[in-house]
């Protein structure tokens, strides 16, 4: 039995880890890859409109 909790908490620990990283990864896409998404958008207006107005 105390092999078997003591594998529990492992485990635990693990998808902890997990988690936090997890949600790491989000913050960081979050608020580290706005500036680049509005960029390429604004980059990918701006070529649509030359292309129509000629």
């Amino acid at each position: 039995m105390g092999k078997l909790m003591k594998g529990i908490r492992i485990a635990a620990n693990v998808a902890e880890i997990i988690v936090a990283s997890s949600v790491i990864v989000e913050l960081v896409e979050k608020y580290g890859g706005k500036k680049r998404k509005k960029k390429d958008a604004a980059a990918k207006v701006d070529t649509v409109n030359v292309a129509t107005e000629n």
